[in-house]
């Protein structure tokens, strides 16, 4: 059975999304799992989303999510 070469593009596409969204938002959830207080997951959550598009913002908020 042979599956039609669109929904391997499409499935390709819907992956790489959700990796992508995966990727983006690991800095939120690591601040949630470290037990930051309120403010400080807003923070991190904010500046992941605002600045998460270039590679310097992204990793801020990941330090920022797992400073102690």
């Amino acid at each position: 059975m042979q599956v039609p070469s669109e929904i391997l593009l499409y499935a390709r596409y819907v992956g790489a999304a959700v990796v992508l969204m995966i990727i983006i938002l690991a800095p939120a959830w690591l601040a949630r799992q470290t037990k930051k207080s309120k403010t400080d997951m807003g923070f991190v959550r904010v500046a992941s989303w605002l600045f998460g598009w270039t590679g310097v913002g992204w990793l801020w908020a990941l330090w920022w999510a797992v400073r102690k």
